[in-house]
């Protein structure tokens, strides 16, 4: 199996479930904090056009792609990579690995509104998973240095974040070295309660991010035809 794809010019992780929890194991032991990322179609259409949220890209350790329609547009058709992608199994496995070696969590989010979905989200369906603590940036005064050291206060080994794209790789950009953790997984729109209004919005979004990117990558496709 293909372990790197590329779209739009840009470098994307294609491990399975096992070999992502292998690393993110690996990552757990770490003296530095990596980033594993959770991406979208919506983070990709936003870095074709950004310069700095491409280069904040390649700091990230690991990719975890989000729609199969990603994988579909790199010509990966692979029924257990798609299964894999549908049914989002990297972080249930990964959220049954942090409950299983009793890890701490930190959410993190634009507002409370988000960080308390992710938290009523999370205590349903991992009612064991230990929340250490919860933060929102709309709520800190003054810069990000506020947040961050809310953060490292508590020290937790894994910060969950639903910042969105592209604050959230612009604030990883500036701020990685300051955080006191071992792992921060962005996840993108794949904390959404799966019922309701939020989930409807993120299908409508989904929907749209996808025609945007189909049209992106065939004109990527033509200017390279058109360079050769």
């Amino acid at each position: 199996m293909i372990k790197k794809i590329e779209i739009l010019g840009i470098q994307l992780d294609n491990y399975t479930v096992r070999e992502a929890m292998l690393q993110a194991e690996l990552f757990l032991d770490d003296k530095v904090m990596n980033i594993i990322e959770v991406i979208t179609m919506e983070t990709l259409v936003t870095a074709k056009e950004d310069e700095a949220l491409r280069e904040s890209m390649e700091a990230w350790d690991l990719v975890i792609i989000n729609d199969k329609e990603i994988l579909k547009a790199a010509g990966v058709n692979s029924p257990q990579r798609i299964k894999e992608i549908t049914e989002q199994q990297f972080m249930t496995e990964f959220l049954k690995r942090i409950i299983r070696n009793g890890k701490t969590v930190y959410l993190f989010g634009s507002s409370g509104e988000q960080v308390s979905l992710l938290e009523t989200y999370l205590r349903e369906h991992y009612g064991r998973l230990q929340i250490a603590g919860s933060l929102a940036l709309a709520d800190c005064v003054g810069d990000c240095d506020g947040a961050i050291n809310e953060i490292n206060i508590i020290s937790p080994d894994i910060i969950f974040s639903t910042l969105p794209t592209p604050e959230e790789e612009l604030f990883l950009l500036e701020n990685k070295g300051k955080i006191d953790a071992r792992i921060w997984c962005g996840l993108g729109c794949g904390y959404e309660v799966k019922h309701g209004v939020s989930y409807l919005k993120g299908k409508v979004k989904q929907l749209i991010h996808k025609g945007k990117l189909h049209s992106m990558l065939s004109k990527y496709e033509q200017e390279k035809e058109n360079s050769d």
